[in-house]
């Protein structure tokens, strides 16, 4: 035989082995109740699974810049609230979440109001509260009141007629969080976001 015939079958040989010692498996793996089978490969005791899959499996996209040779990865892990969850509709009051700011004078809750019942709807902004980091903001009306006299901000009237539309600011004190969780009452029925970003 050959050397480099013998050569060539030790190497095909060694390829078998090192295929065999990084053979992927199907593994099941479940998120949010999502379940897919992926590929995973065990080299030295650790798992290793492609990124694209298991990125998909959170609800997240991975995108490759071939200029800076980068691999971005978005996951719902890091998302705040989608602008569907930002808006509520319950018995035809609609309650929308426009944008939260914040800034060294205050965070401000813009809101859209919706009514496309019948009658009036009270909009109840003394009953709006904010979530930050596990604490509880409670609506000030002196607070508030300064802002809208000297900021030139939508504010909503107490009572909306039918078929109105009316935007709306809420101000509360800067909170060191880059997400709130907030809950506005609306018609006497609680309207609850999570989550929700802060722009700073």
């Amino acid at each position: 035989m050959k050397k480099s015939t013998v050569l060539f079958s030790v190497f095909i040989l060694l390829l078998t082995f090192s295929m065999g010692a990084y053979a992927a498996t199907k593994y099941n793996f479940t998120f949010d109740g999502k379940k897919q089978s992926i590929d995973v490969q065990l080299i030295n005791n650790t798992a290793y699974v492609p990124l694209n899959a298991v990125t998909e499996l959170f609800g997240g996209k991975v995108t490759y810049d071939s200029k800076s040779k980068t691999y971005a990865v978005t996951s719902n892990a890091t998302k705040s609230t989608t602008q569907s969850e930002l808006s509520k509709t319950i018995d035809n009051v609609t309650v929308k979440i426009d944008k939260v700011i914040q800034d060294s004078d205050s965070l401000k809750v813009y809101v859209t109001y919706v009514n496309d019942t019948d009658d009036e709807i009270n909009t109840s902004d003394s009953l709006t509260k904010i979530v930050a980091n596990g604490k509880q903001h409670s609506y000030n009306s002196d607070f508030n009141f300064n802002r809208w006299y000297k900021k030139d901000v939508p504010h909503a009237d107490s009572f909306i007629e039918p078929g109105v539309t009316a935007e709306n600011v809420i101000f509360f004190e800067p909170v060191n969080a880059d997400s709130i969780n907030i809950v506005l009452t609306v018609n006497w029925e609680d309207y609850r976001f999570n989550n929700v970003k802060i722009t700073k």
